[in-house]
């Protein structure tokens, strides 16, 4: 489908999912929302930490900002359903592949291509590229973590830990990325919605890393 054909259908999807989140979230209980969220209330909504910054997502209208601007649609979504799914339960505290989470397997394939293969094609094809990926986790505050070649821990959201780790290839096996989620993350968001963060974390990591790159 071309860009011409897809553009307005995807517009539209978003336009139709933003509408039913936010008379979803003018109906919720936003300090019970907030609570299970593991957010702050306000007197403006509630303040979600995203990738280490504050977002504020208005009660009852459903804007989003961060520093006084609206965020894109898609992440006002995604922050709408973090809200409106938060189960309340603390992080499991073990890491699962993105097809191990419930609803997970249908979408794990275009997952892979969507979020672990440009990280592997931006980190893992040489030593200097696991160096650029300890700096560009570095930069996005991620914690370093004793898995793979080299690994780091995000908290993307206050309750979703994601991980991703990077192994080098060799003569026989190309280099290798995963994104892992905390086991309990299907308690925050939908396989969708996760999928799409699993997305956006590998993007920024693969413009910090261009970043880094001397």
């Amino acid at each position: 489908m071309s860009g011409a054909e897809g553009g307005p259908r995807v517009e539209r999807r978003f336009a139709d999912a933003y509408a039913r989140a936010g008379a979803d979230w003018a109906a919720a209980d936003a300090a019970a929302c907030a609570a299970r969220a593991g957010c702050a209330l306000t007197p403006g909504g509630v303040l979600v930490p995203f990738f280490g910054a504050p977002y504020l997502v208005s009660y009852p209208q459903g804007a989003v900002t961060a520093a006084g601007r609206q965020v894109h649609v898609a992440v006002a979504i995604l922050l709408l359903h973090y809200l409106l799914t938060a189960g309340g339960a603390p992080p499991a505290g073990r890491w699962a592949a993105y097809r191990e989470l419930q609803g997970g397997l249908f979408y794990s394939t275009s997952f892979a291509a969507r979020a672990e293969a440009p990280l592997a094609r931006a980190f893992a094809a040489d030593v200097a590229g696991l160096e650029v990926f300890r700096a560009a986790a570095a930069r996005l505050g991620g914690e370093p973590l004793d898995l793979g070649d080299a690994a780091a821990s995000f908290r993307v959201l206050p309750r979703v830990p994601v991980a991703v780790l990077v192994w080098l290839g060799d003569d026989e096996m190309p280099g290798e990325a995963k994104v892992l989620f905390d086991a309990g993350a299907g308690g925050y968001l939908p396989p969708e919605d996760l999928a799409g963060l699993g997305g956006q974390l590998a993007g920024r990591l693969a413009a910090a890393g261009a970043e880094s790159r001397p």
